[in-house]
Parts: C-alpha cells; structure tokens; sequence
C-alpha cells in the first residue's frame, strides 16, 4: 500500500499555524471522483468554481472547494483519509489558509481560471491541477505571482512525487489579480514542455498498463526522469518516441540500453545513422 498523506495531522498544524484563516481544500473533481458524495455524507459545504460559468454543467470535471479545518474540528476523520488517499499521487488537490469566506475564496479563485493566450485565444487555466499551478509559478513574474496567490496566506500542493511543497503567499484584502491572466508565447511553451512527462505516464497506462501499474506511485517521477532524459541524450525529442523509450525501459528493465542488443541500436540513432522506429524494427 502506498504511504499516503497524513491529512488529518495536516490539518490540526495548519489550523493552529493559521489562527483566525481557514483551511480549504481545491480537489480536481475528476480526479477524485466521488469527492462530492464525500462531502455531502460529511455534511461539509463545497463550492464548484464552474458555478455561473459556461462550464457550470461539467460537475464531474469541476473543481471543488470545501473546508479542511471544518472536516478537523467536526471529527470527520475518515473523510480526510478519503482526500488523502486520492490527492496524493493523483494530481488533484491544492491546499491553502485564508481568512476569507469560502463565497469569497470560491469567486477570487473562479476569476483565476480566465487566462488569454498570446494569440489572444480564451482558455480555461487548470491551475487547479498541482503540475499546472507548479509550473505556471515558475513562469510568471514576481508581481504577477504575488497577485496570483494573493487569495491566501499559505498554498500547498502534492509534486509528483507526493510529496507536500509548501508555497508562502499573502493574502490581499482586496483582489490584485488581473482577469484575463495574459501568457507570453514563451510562457506558453514552458507550461507545454512542463506537462510533457505526464503525457509520457498517460501513453504509458494505455500501452503497457500492467508494468506501468507495477511502478509505485511514489517512483513513476523518477523512472520518467531518468529515462526521459535518456532518450533526449540520443537525441529523441517527441512524445511519442520518449513514451517508447519508456516503453522498453520498462518491458526489458531500466538497464536495456546498455545490453549487445540495444547499445549499438542506439549508438546509431544518436549518431543520426537511423531513426528510432528504424532501431525499433531491428530490435
């Protein structure tokens, strides 16, 4: 069994931490299926951040916000360990400490979801997702991130790994965030080549599920480290060649580059003397 977050002990420090604030959860619904009903049986009040949007029908997909210090003080222990064992390692959860209310919480964080792309293109901006709201803190500029978390006193979210990352912030008694977020095309291609490992781990599932399973939650970010840096060492640059280099790390074991069958293979694709699928083929 995989070691889960103690989110119950989470709680009671962040609460006592955060005297006067809050603390609230921001589940990706579809990530975590169910949360809802959860929530409902708790008798703990949620708010969907589609509610009055064009996306408000989208219930399974919405994210949701609700009250961790409610969920502590009620006693709700075994709702805690339920977001726990399904925020973890899936990429579905935030945390955060704020003295506002959660209407007010809920509308200043709804107003975070507007971005503008540099084609002046409308998006919904998933920062909900802990891999995006990791990534798009290290593209934008200081200013504009201090404005960004200005919601809340202290953010948290789960990397890859499950492991918590603690993010300072402030909070502003009045909002300077600016609706729409505008990314740079620069800013644009960072978040892009940011998600490229998870794209790899979503190929992975669907072709070779039953190794990939194999792989615990808390490794599958360094397996994709290493090897996904190995493949772009031989010069293996799209999604789908990484995912295969993947692919084979995981079928003939993390050391197959170096075997009399696959070291001369890929000393010709890094030389340029044959593509991958080429080296494939003959494998």
């Amino acid at each position: 069994m995989e070691p889960y977050f103690d989110l119950v002990g989470f709680a009671a420090v962040a609460t006592s931490d955060f005297p006067g604030s809050e603390v609230y959860g921001l589940a990706d619904h579809g990530g975590m299926p169910g949360l809802d009903k959860q929530l409902a049986r708790a008798g703990i009040a949620w708010r969907t951040l589609f509610e009055g949007s064009h996306e408000e029908g989208a219930a399974a997909v919405a994210p949701l916000l609700f009250s961790l210090s409610e969920a502590w003080a009620d006693g709700h222990r075994r709702l805690l360990e339920w977001v726990a064992e399904h925020g973890t390692y899936t990429s579905s959860l935030l945390l955060l400490a704020t003295p506002l209310p959660i209407d007010e919480v809920a509308a200043r964080l709804a107003c975070r979801l507007d971005a503008m792309l540099s084609e002046e293109m409308n998006v919904l901006l998933r920062f909900f997702d802990p891999r995006v709201f990791e990534a798009l803190l290290g593209v934008l500029d200081a200013q504009r991130k201090e404005a960004f978390l200005g919601v809340a006193d202290g953010w948290w979210y789960f990397d890859r790994r499950g492991a918590l990352v603690a993010q300072p912030s402030r909070c502003a008694a009045c909002d300077e965030h600016t609706v729409p977020l505008r990314l740079t095309a620069t800013q644009e291609f960072a978040l892009l080549a940011a998600s490229e490992p998870d794209q790899v781990a979503e190929q992975l599932a669907a072709l070779v599920p039953e190794p990939w399973r194999k792989v615990s939650l808390p490794q599958r970010a360094d397996f994709l480290e290493r090897h996904i840096a190995d493949a772009r060492r031989i010069g293996l640059t799209s999604t789908r060649d990484l995912t295969l280099y993947c692919g084979i790390a995981l079928l003939e074991g993390e050391d197959f580059c170096a075997t009399a069958k696959w070291r001369p293979l890929l000393g010709a694709v890094q030389r340029g003397e044959m593509d991958f699928s080429s080296a494939l083929a003959q494998s």
